[in-house]
């Protein structure tokens, strides 16, 4: 049957309606099920424009096809009437026929009209089709390995671009971090960003590539103002100090056992005095004097530091306890020693979104202590006001980083807090 028998002389045709009745007058129809059919054409709708009531309508015709007519010989055609079809989605019958005009011109239906114009479907006794007038969805046959790789293109742009928002956020909240720690030297990027983000006539993706180019130009001019720090201070050389002999007698230092407490070990079982002191403020602390300490522990994890020896100055643990006391209601626990302090890590990691492998490395670099502490501050800053740190994972990385570089002085933002 030509196209033309199958189309009413009152329609006005197009290329698209042109096109879906070539394909409904081809006899080879490739074999199908309705649900492969019906699945296909759920996941290509968006990507063809299929919204709305257009949509309603397409999951009502899928839904009054017979299975058995997608077999081979047979014909897939619905016959329901413009205003039956209004009834159902609520609408008026124009809009229903512009809602079938569009899914015809897109290849899923066909007109498949009678002389009269009406649609009906004879069937004989054993349920075979004499005769068929109505909506036709072998167009759609046709066409569904085309709207399969349709449909898959489209759910790869959208995760495309749900991936170009994330990096965009991701990104800017980066810039802007850095900016609040140096806001004299990183100001002007987050300006750039700023405006950046801001640019309504760029995508997704357009915005994810200049943030990250930005981004990179950043960790640049870091890492050359580190270098060059680095210079100066090499170039710098040592200074001539005169050594230090202890003209002490060993045996003086083991003669008082009356102490309570004693940072000396005996020269004979630890000939490195430095050490001794480090190992009694370990194993044996006596009173306050080990809150106000660095931990062992801290000075040796500190390997990948300059600057061992700041990170912690001028910071105890009765610090850490006055200033967290969001902190301490949060988690239920009490700040009262450094290991009480290292346990909650684990809360306090999740509880600023910071990921396992990040406090890994803050801990390689720093030393367990001093990670466990820039958690409690930056976890103390989020809880006490949400919006003043946008991204409290990059803040505890930036402060892991300025403690490798020696800038940075915890203490203040613990008097700070308190």
């Amino acid at each position: 049957m030509s196209s033309s028998q199958q189309i009413a002389s009152f329609r006005k045709v197009s290329a698209g309606i042109l096109a879906s009745a070539h394909l409904a007058s081809q006899e080879d129809r490739p074999t199908v099920t309705k649900k492969e059919i019906s699945l296909v054409l759920k996941r290509v709708a968006p990507a063809l424009g299929i919204d709305g009531t257009a949509y309603h309508v397409l999951d009502i015709l899928l839904g009054l096809v017979q299975p058995d007519d997608f077999q081979t010989g047979k014909r897939p055609v619905v016959a329901i009437s413009n205003l039956r079809l209004a009834e159902y989605t609520r609408r008026t019958t124009r809009t229903v026929t512009r809602c079938l005009k569009k899914l015809v011109e897109v290849g899923i239906l066909a007109y498949r009209d009678s002389p009269t114009g009406r649609r009906y479907v004879y069937r004989g006794r054993a349920g075979e089709t004499e005769q068929a007038y109505g909506l036709d969805f072998t167009p759609a046959c046709f066409n569904l390995e085309a709207f399969k790789a349709q449909a898959d293109a489209f759910q790869s742009r959208i995760k495309a671009e749900q991936e170009a928002r994330r990096a965009v956020t991701r990104f800017s909240r980066a810039i802007s971090d850095m900016a609040e720690l140096e806001p004299s030297e990183y100001h002007g990027f987050a300006t750039r960003a700023h405006s950046v983000v801001n640019r309504s006539e760029l995508t997704a993706l357009e915005k994810a590539t200049i943030l990250e180019s930005l981004y990179l130009d950043i960790l640049a001019y870091h890492e050359a103002q580190s270098s060059n720090l680095e210079n100066k201070m090499s170039r710098a050389g040592d200074m001539n100090v005169s050594p230090l002999f202890i003209t002490t007698q060993t045996d003086s230092l083991g003669s008082n056992s009356k102490r309570t407490c004693s940072n000396e070990q005996d020269t004979e079982s630890t000939p490195d005095n430095a050490s001794g002191v480090e190992m009694a403020l370990e194993n044996e602390p006596c009173g306050e004097r080990t809150e106000t300490q660095q931990p062992k522990s801290q000075a040796e994890g500190a390997g990948g530091s300059k600057f061992p020896e700041t990170n912690l100055d001028g910071v105890s643990i009765g610090l850490i306890q006055s200033a967290c006391s969001f902190v301490q209601a949060e988690t239920g626990v009490s700040l009262s020693s450094w290991p009480a302090l290292c346990g909650t890590a684990e809360q306090l990691r999740l509880l600023i979104g910071l990921s396992p492998a990040g406090y890994q490395l803050a801990v390689e670099r720093q030393g367990r202590y001093l990670a466990a502490a820039c958690l409690a501050v930056v976890a103390e800053k989020a809880l006490r006001d949400p919006e003043q740190i946008a991204s409290p994972g990059g803040y505890f990385r930036a402060m892991i980083d300025r403690a490798g570089e020696g800038k940075l002085h915890l203490h203040k933002s613990l008097h700070g807090l308190v």
